[in-house]
């Protein structure tokens, strides 16, 4: 089922990383935020053509420069080789790991990535939001789906600083 609408909460205008962002890059992380086609893992195929087409005075390049922009600053983190976008904290804030049939939403999504590197960034973000809240209803649908997935979100919460090196949460 494809997605119908997206979170952006309110609280990002408070944020010192997104307000030190430019226009650009703020627009366009907001474009790909609201795309139909962002997964429940928060990943997109990442093509800079498609998303300059949403206005009418873009293009790729300017949707790159932003994006390498977003990615410099951990909003998103890219793998060109197999054009996938990761928004990174998309499973930490947009709510989908609170109920179980989310959870297992997010697994059927997660296998379904083709970057090993994006796939290692989402269990890092669920191995975050797992340490901050443990009985989410969310990680027992994903663990039926994926129970080597969750054995890994288990052992990075041990492993992964907390809060990350970045400012960005």
């Amino acid at each position: 089922m494809a997605r119908d609408h997206a979170r952006i909460q309110t609280a990002i205008w408070r944020d010192h990383d997104w307000r030190g962002l430019t226009f650009e890059a703020q627009w366009t992380y907001q474009a790909i935020a609201s795309q139909e086609g962002l997964s429940y893992a928060g990943i997109i195929d990442y093509r800079p053509g498609r998303i300059a087409a949403l206005a009418s005075n873009l293009t790729g390049k300017k949707i790159e420069a932003a994006v390498k922009l977003l990615e410099a600053e951990r909003f998103v983190i890219v793998d060109r080789l197999t054009e996938e976008l990761l928004v990174r904290s998309y499973v930490r804030h947009d709510g989908v790991m609170d109920r179980a049939n989310m959870g297992k939403a997010v697994a059927r999504a997660l296998a379904k990535v083709t970057s090993l590197d994006l796939r290692e960034a989402v269990l890092a973000e669920l191995a975050r939001l797992k340490r901050e809240r443990p009985t989410l209803s969310g990680f027992v649908g994903f663990a039926e789906l994926d129970p080597d997935g969750i054995a890994r979100i288990e052992s990075m919460q041990s492993t992964i600083p907390f809060p990350m090196a970045s400012r960005k949460a």
